[in-house]
């Protein structure tokens, strides 16, 4: 069998359609719908030209719009290029050159940077913009399309086909597209499960970035077991503190800074985080005092 990133989604409608899939800022939706919107999604790039195997960038702090972006992607034949977005203009730009991103998603918060990309990264052709305020000027209005498309139908790509060109951080020179396969991506999720289980009523936050390898694997593990996401833009001490109580947050991953700051925030002692079962860590060594 030719593993595919899609296929946790087809089964997740199939198994419980109706389980609230994602949860970000005020928005809830469920597996039914969460494909729904993937597939005119995918309808939508492919409306604007996307072919097989072109790449499609995402430059945008994390949302439920993170996983659309991932998924419809994938459900059109594309490749996908998450964004760093710790980077300056100029290193984003030359990412995008590097491996042909024609098509990019912005949310607000670098809606003011698209400029100076365009006028040095010439391969950008369409812009779709992915906030809650109109779309500004040269930007296609990602929710006005997504309610006119049709639903297509996935286009299944697996093994070997390139699910996604991921660029390392660049400490030694240029940043280098590392190119993973949809197998890769799909083996990943389903065999970290083996040694760290999940419950199919975990509740998991997502707060780490997730155009990092780290915090896609954790989302598309959490997917193939089809429990609910809940999104926070980025990491803040308070705002995980608040996720946690509020929605009974069972699992997060953190790197072992973010787990010093959590311990070291006052609120923490106050906090409720009896749902918590699990706390996964990883990208850097942690201390034996951190740990304990």
């Amino acid at each position: 069998m030719r593993l595919r990133q899609t296929q946790s989604l087809h089964r997740a409608v199939q198994q419980y359609p109706d389980r609230v899939a994602t949860v970000y800022n005020g928005r809830r939706q469920t597996f039914r719908q969460l494909r729904d919107r993937v597939a005119r999604l995918a309808g939508v790039l492919q409306s604007l030209g996307m072919a097989a195997g072109d790449r499609v960038g995402m430059l945008a702090l994390n949302s439920d719009r993170t996983l659309e972006f991932y998924l419809a992607v994938w459900w059109a034949g594309g490749v996908v290029n998450p964004v760093n977005t710790r980077w300056s203009a100029a290193e984003i730009a030359f990412s995008l050159q590097d491996c042909e991103t024609a098509m990019l998603f912005v949310d607000d918060s670098f809606v003011p940077m698209v400029a100076e990309l365009q006028a040095q990264a010439p391969c950008l052709q369409t812009l779709l913009y992915v906030g809650d305020k109109p779309a500004p000027t040269g930007f296609a209005d990602t929710e006005q399309l997504i309610a006119a498309a049709r639903p297509v139908d996935d286009a299944l790509r697996s093994g070997d086909d390139l699910a996604g060109i991921f660029y390392t951080g660049g400490t030694t020179g240029r940043p280098k597209g590392v190119m993973l396969s949809q197998e890769a991506l799909a083996a990943n999720a389903v065999l970290s499960l083996v040694p760290a289980p999940l419950d199919r009523d975990a509740v998991l936050l997502h707060s780490a970035p997730l155009f990092h390898l780290g915090g896609l694997s954790a989302l598309m593990r959490s997917l193939v077991v089809g429990t609910t996401n809940v999104f926070l833009p980025g990491f803040t001490p308070g705002g995980v503190l608040k996720a946690i109580a509020e929605h009974r947050i069972t699992s997060l991953m953190l790197i072992p800074v973010m787990l010093q700051f959590l311990l070291d925030d006052p609120a923490a002692r106050d906090a409720d985080l009896s749902s918590v079962r699990v706390i996964g860590y990883g990208a850097s060594p942690i201390s034996e005092a951190l740990l304990e």
